[in-house]
């Protein structure tokens, strides 16, 4: 697992030595009787909050739905004799028990309400008209899906039939954070984010555009506040889109999306 909240929580247990390792009941309070130590020593740091406990399929297995303190981020975490586990539960058959668990025990966040969160932080990149149908799109200048995801959108922008506003992050490789800020400080990032897509090296994943060397603290933090809104969304990586469904309701998507489904998003009235 290698998504952001994982690493928060991570860094998290880290100071106290935590060894890794690879029919749902009802959640119920968090007991810190049976509670790995080293889980209910982070949850005394304050760095942790246990918010429900709950039963597995795999006898002697609980789970526990854990919340990043102060943010409204949210995992699950496994106990076993004392063991803390963190990672995908996979069944026999070859189901993803852990997917069932998050659907069930972890909170939806209010997508509307992040929209509004990523309008608000500015530095977003348009491409397409103010009227077409809109995604907002997190994505690193390095990740090869999210270049997908502009190649496969281009025809539909280009036609004006498609809005992507991208909201740069920079985590993935040690030049990411550089050609973020590359693309934001330029004086038309439109222009500089097809740069660097229009050269991008599928072969390393690599972007084109030449990283900044010393950004600006504002653009640092204008790459940085989208990661946080990214996974508070429940992003687990690039590309995250923020979309309005077939209802008109704002929903999110991991992962590149097929050009059907983007010229099924471009159909819809905006």
């Amino acid at each position: 697992m290698t998504t952001a909240v994982f690493h928060r929580l991570a860094a998290a247990l880290a100071a106290f030595g935590l060894l890794f390792t690879v029919g749902m009941a009802t959640a119920k309070a968090p007991d810190n009787d049976t509670m790995p130590k080293v889980l209910a020593q982070s949850v005394d740091a304050g760095r942790l909050e246990v918010k429900n406990q709950f039963d597995t399929e795999v006898p002697g297995l609980t789970g526990y739905l854990v919340k990043t303190k102060g943010q409204d981020q949210y995992e699950i975490v496994y106990g076993d004799h004392g063991y803390l586990i963190m990672g995908h539960v996979i069944s026999p058959e070859g189901n993803n028990l852990s997917s069932e668990y998050s659907q069930k025990y972890i909170p939806k966040p209010d997508i509307a309400k992040i929209v509004d969160q990523v309008k608000a932080s500015g530095h977003l990149v348009q491409q397409g008209p103010d009227n077409a149908p809109l995604i907002y799109a997190f994505a690193d200048p390095n990740c090869i899906y999210c270049h997908t995801l502009y190649e496969r959108a281009k025809p539909l922008v280009d036609a004006g039939k498609l809005q992507i506003q991208w909201v740069l992050v920079g985590f993935l490789s040690p030049t990411s954070m550089g050609r973020s800020a590359a693309i934001l400080s330029a004086d038309d990032p439109t222009a500089a984010l097809a740069e660097n897509e229009k050269g991008f090296d599928e072969e390393t994943e690599n972007g084109a555009i030449k990283p900044l060397d010393d950004p600006s603290d504002e653009i640092k933090k204008a790459i940085n506040t989208p990661a946080q809104l990214m996974a508070a969304s429940g992003g687990t990586g690039t590309p995250t889109l923020l979309y309005r469904n077939e209802d008109g309701q704002w929903d999110v998507m991991v992962g590149a999306p097929t050009s059907n489904w983007l010229k099924n998003l471009a159909n819809q009235s905006s």
